[in-house]
């Protein structure tokens, strides 16, 4: 009978912790990137700050997550300018992007907006070969595990006397801009158990749990989570449909071909930006 009753405990115990997994809900990101690690000319660096940050949240069920940035505030931007002094002035705002992922079919739907145009990115979601460690720290009140992977990433660089240049390799270097060359770089990221759906920001997904952080780059743009709730806005859990329909290399192109054109027309000195990974 003692066997018994220990047993029925057992059970009834994991039902409880298996019903406190969450299986959906809303989490909070906060992005923060590094623009000096970005940014090739000195003089502009003494010009912005160093971290430009900006809020994200990701909406999810086992069915599917939508990952969208939160509408900024209208307050002054400090990357709206160089910092006075009649310098260039510099818009920097991020576009306010959603990414739609089909958890069963592992499609994409990315909505961007970019220069005045409205481009919808639909793309298979290609795995990450993840290493597991057994390190874990605690985000947002849940306790996470260490993964890490490696992406290609590709890199746009405006050179210090002006125009865009998307990397591809180190052999142009007109008008003293160095094209940069794709580089695997190391990510690493923090998942929970603790949400049984396998999602995250960006394309970041494949895990056994929700990853809360992320870390590209040795720090040059990390996304953490900073609140996990479940309830979330169900109605907003939809695939987007509107804008120009592209696969990812479809925009890579387009994106090259519009720099070029503001490379003829004048460009922007000094920065290089980091368009994301090729997965």
């Amino acid at each position: 009978m003692k066997k018994i009753t220990i047993a029925l405990l057992i059970g009834l115990f994991a039902t409880v912790s298996a019903n406190a997994q969450m299986k959906e809900g809303k989490i909070v990101y906060e992005r923060k990137i590094n623009m000096w690690k970005m940014i090739t000319d000195p003089e502009m660096r003494t010009r912005i700050p160093e971290f430009r940050t900006s809020e994200f949240e990701l909406l999810f069920n086992e069915q599917a997550s939508l990952f969208r940035s939160v509408p900024e505030d209208e307050a002054p931007d400090p990357f709206a300018n160089s910092g006075g002094g009649g310098g260039p002035r510099f818009m920097f705002r991020m576009p306010e992007t959603t990414t739609f992922t089909d958890l069963a079919t592992q499609m994409q739907y990315e909505s961007r907006p970019m220069f005045e145009k409205t481009f919808l990115i639909v793309d298979s979601l290609k795995p990450l070969k993840w290493k597991i460690s057994e390190e874990t720290k605690t985000i947002a009140k849940h306790v996470c595990k260490k993964a890490t992977t490696t992406v290609t990433a590709q890199n746009v660089r405006i050179g210090g006397t002006g125009g865009f240049r998307l990397g591809r390799n180190n052999n142009d270097t007109a008008k003293g801009s160095t094209v940069i060359t794709p580089k695997e770089t190391e990510v690493i990221v923090w998942y929970t158990q603790d949400i049984v759906a396998s999602v995250g920001p960006d394309n970041y997904t494949g895990l056994p749990g929700a990853i809360l952080e992320v870390d590209l780059d040795n720090g040059a743009n990390i996304i953490t989570a900073t609140e996990v709730s479940s309830k979330y806005a169900k109605k907003d859990l939809v695939q987007p449909t509107k804008g120009e329909r592209m696969n990812k290399a479809q925009f890579q192109d387009t994106m090259k071909k519009l720099m070029e054109d503001m490379q003829k027309s004048g460009g922007m000195g000094g920065m290089r930006i980091r368009m994301g990974s090729s997965n």
